[in-house]
């Protein structure tokens, strides 16, 4: 197991991924281990920084940004210094709720959330633009979801030792 993960550590952190504001006493029950004991589990997990924080997952629609877009961009420049400026920028940007650096055609894929078309636009073209180092862009727009975005699937953990 990664780091000393046993069985129990992985369903306990399998049951926070369902629902972090589960109490101690409702995932004893789901994982058959005390209320103290998987008090204590949490702790060293945290501790351990398997657990980096807990987060309310919020509704973004009801939040009126409905639009959201994958957005690749490539910079005129690959310098660590573009770089490390690009990342700067770009963490003032609180429409963009992602970012990734990546290889291939595009240097960062972006996840960002907009009120709609216009409110992209103006992102795209006054926020985004204001970078001046950006070669160009390309946007996908999203039509569904599926699943959170935040789920780690641990069963490959499982399956490693023989555990399920």
């Amino acid at each position: 197991m990664p780091h000393n993960l046993d069985e129990k550590d992985i369903k306990v952190l399998s049951q926070l991924q369902k629902n972090a504001r589960a109490s101690a006493h409702e995932i004893s029950r789901r994982t058959h281990l005390s209320p103290n004991a998987v008090r204590a589990r949490i702790r060293k997990l945290e501790n351990k920084g398997y657990i980096k924080q807990y987060v309310a997952v919020l509704n973004r629609k009801m939040l009126d940004r409905r639009l959201m877009s994958i957005t690749g961009i490539s910079l005129a420049s690959n310098s660590s210094e573009n770089l490390k400026s690009f990342l700067e920028f770009i963490n003032r940007v609180p429409e963009v709720s992602l970012c990734h650096h990546v290889s291939g055609t595009y240097d960062f894929l972006l996840q960002i959330f907009a009120i709609d078309m216009k409110d992209y636009h103006n992102l795209l073209v006054n926020k985004l633009g204001a970078f001046g180092e950006i070669n160009g862009t390309f946007s996908f727009f999203v039509l569904n979801e599926v699943g959170t975005g935040h789920f780690v699937d641990l069963t490959h953990l499982l399956r490693r030792n023989n555990l399920n």
